[in-house]
């Protein structure tokens, strides 16, 4: 391959965009084990109670997320060509695309939350409490999702560590806020959850500002017509923003099925207890760190292949992919040794009473050597959306996570009475489906590709 970038290169390539979203994603997930570590001082229905608005607002998130995957794979392919036009466009596109949606989602979850936890299975002690939680976070939904759709932008344009830099200044201000609204200090109401969740949402309403700030001051900013804030109400950028739309349905169809199958493996941890549902939560917590260095690899897997695209280098694509999909074997695998040979050590820094420990580092135990195939699926995932195959991907990712990991749990729980470890093998099988339907599809498409050069 004459065009083929050296390994070398190539892999500080991915390196570099990778460990800026690594660090992103793991700030998001301290976050929320921020919160799981102050209501567990509190009491276990209080965590039940946020890990049961998570089991719904978890859902939605990942929709919006899936929704607007076009927003990365048109900002990586534009900076592949070297069109700053182009670039500008989709970043106005991207702004009104998710302010659309968080309005759409906002509206929905004040509207209709508790319907919606008993629709997937919160126990219902739990969905009083639940649902007040969910309300919460459903007014910080049009900032979120703004702050989505400008880190996509800025992630496709090879410029993730402005994102990492807000996400890092949100971590404390979040810190401080869930620690003096979830227990009453610095002269405010102990809230409890809920106060874990507004503390989430005021954090997000900052950052979504920071983000904006961080675009407006980019590089030849002026030239891309990111500062021509006029557009964003154009008709133009209205059919841009549905043309991205278009783009996500698959994605975020898939995503939102992909994490309700998580879901109903939280929801059917409450139905264990109090003790159960807390354990998984703080499980739940361990595995999105480790997802968080995946994605890392995921998203520099999706931008570099959408700049191939851009570039006219398709050929590139293998190794690229490859590259990627072997830095995250290595690094979670690496961190499922760890796991299981420090799992209880790793439980126990969650502040719980002893039982929920002992469940926790059971079901941590089980699941972990199952993270390796979870790091190389999301980079598999990635790189088939920047190839404009995001329909196949989204329907691999659908009976993986939705299909296998929700009927196993479903039967190991009712029909084969496993109890807590069930969650463990339904999450972890359906990691495995996921790498072997996307790397079969990926291998197929290269194939494809070599024989019609």
């Amino acid at each position: 391959m004459p065009h083929a970038t050296p390994l070398i290169a190539e892999t500080r390539r991915i390196l570099a965009l990778a460990w800026p979203v690594m660090v992103t994603s793991l700030n998001w997930n301290i976050m929320q084990i921020t919160d799981i570590a102050l209501l567990g001082l509190i009491s276990p229905g209080e965590v039940a109670a946020l890990g049961a608005s998570r089991a719904l607002t978890l859902v939605i998130i990942v929709m919006a997320i899936g929704a607007m995957s076009g927003v990365l794979v048109q900002a990586a392919r534009a900076d592949g060509a070297g069109d700053l036009a182009a670039s500008g466009r989709v970043y106005h596109e991207s702004l009104a695309l998710g302010l659309t949606l968080g309005l759409i989602f906002g509206a929905l979850l004040l509207l209709f939350a508790d319907p919606m936890l008993m629709l997937i299975g919160v126990a219902p002690d739990v969905v009083p409490r639940g649902g007040e939680v969910v309300r919460t976070i459903a007014i910080a939904f049009p900032f979120q999702l703004t702050l989505i759709a400008a880190s996509f932008f800025l992630e496709g344009l090879s410029h993730p560590r402005r994102v990492m830099a807000i996400n890092l200044a949100m971590l404390p201000c979040n810190a401080l806020l869930t620690w003096a609204l979830s227990g009453g200090h610095l002269g405010l109401p102990m809230l409890g959850a809920v106060g874990a969740a507004l503390g989430t949402a005021l954090s997000s309403v900052a950052g979504a500002i920071g983000l904006l700030v961080a675009a407006w001051h980019l590089p030849q900013a002026q030239a891309r017509g990111i500062r021509n804030w006029a557009r964003i109400a154009s008709g133009a950028t209205a059919r841009g923003a549905i043309a991205l739309f278009r783009f996500g349905i698959a994605p975020g169809i898939a995503s939102g099925l992909e994490i309700m199958g998580f879901s109903i493996l939280i929801a059917l941890s409450t139905q264990l207890g109090n003790a159960t549902a807390h354990a998984f939560q703080i499980v739940f917590s361990v595995h999105n760190l480790t997802f968080a260095l995946a994605l890392g690899f995921g998203s520099a897997a999706g931008v570099r292949v959408g700049n191939a695209v851009g570039e006219g280098k398709r050929d590139t694509v293998p190794m690229r992919v490859a590259i990627a999909a072997g830095l995250a074997a290595v690094t979670t695998g690496a961190i499922a040794m760890l796991l299981m040979g420090a799992g209880s050590a790793i439980v126990g820094l969650f502040p719980a009473p002893e039982p929920v420990h002992a469940i926790a580092a059971m079901v941590l135990g089980l699941w972990a050597p199952f993270i390796l195939f979870d790091g190389v699926q999301v980079v598999l995932v990635y790189a088939l959306r920047s190839l404009g195959d995001q329909l196949v991907a989204g329907i691999n990712s659908t009976i993986a996570f939705f299909g296998v990991t929700t009927a196993l749990g479903l039967f190991l729980i009712h029909g084969a009475g496993w109890g807590p470890s069930a969650l463990a093998i339904a999450s972890g099988a359906g990691m495995v489906t996921s790498a072997l339907l996307n790397g079969g599809r990926f291998a197929w498409i290269s194939w494809r590709a070599r024989r019609q050069s």
